[in-house]
């Protein structure tokens, strides 16, 4: 199971990155390495901004 989810790009204000934007990226990583017991989470950049995130769920079966 996979699951694709856009994350909003990081607004430059006066030249400086604004913080809750980071905050709020990194929180929806935070959020995805959480969810899931086995898989992985990759982050996706481009123009030094992420773009998206993509988790990967892993169902082990016995």
């Amino acid at each position: 199971m996979s699951c694709k989810r856009k994350i909003i790009q990081v607004e430059k204000l006066n030249g400086n990155i604004e913080t809750r934007a980071i905050d709020l990226v990194l929180n929806d990583i935070a959020q995805a390495v959480k969810e899931i017991r086995y898989g992985s989470v990759q982050i996706h950049i481009q123009d030094g901004k992420v773009i998206q995130i993509d988790k990967v769920n892993k169902v082990r079966l016995s």
